[in-house]
């Protein structure tokens, strides 16, 4: 069993790959975060959400396509959920057949490469 410590970690690297990875057409550098306070704890994991940050304030530069990740207690197995359906939805399909879900895993380079396409 991992913590909630570690998977937060793991979501970070998740975060700051996103950071390198977006271009954002001469707008500054990327400021994408977790919304920590958005967190949900499950028997099998975690929920993370994230977005750019100060959303609130300046709504010009968000980023879609980001459905929250699900972080395993158990492998610390990464699975993005789809934006199309609910988180709730998401996590029910997880539960069914956490396969329909798209799988990252975390290269030595840092890349989160899918899985399961």
């Amino acid at each position: 069993m991992h913590t909630k410590e570690q998977a937060r970690a793991k979501m970070q690297r998740f975060v700051d790959y996103q950071n390198n990875l977006i271009v954002w057409n001469g707008r500054g550098e990327p400021d994408v975060v977790i919304y920590d306070h958005l967190t949900e704890d499950h028997p099998f994991g975690w929920v993370f959400y994230w977005q750019v940050k100060n959303i609130k304030e300046d709504f010009s530069n968000f980023l879609a396509g980001n459905g929250p990740i699900i972080i395993e207690r158990d492998t610390l197995n990464v699975y993005k959920m789809m934006t199309a359906i609910s988180t709730e939805e998401n996590i029910e399909l997880y539960k069914k057949d956490k396969n329909k879900l798209l799988q990252l895993e975390e290269d030595q380079d840092g890349f989160f490469d899918p899985v399961n396409t």
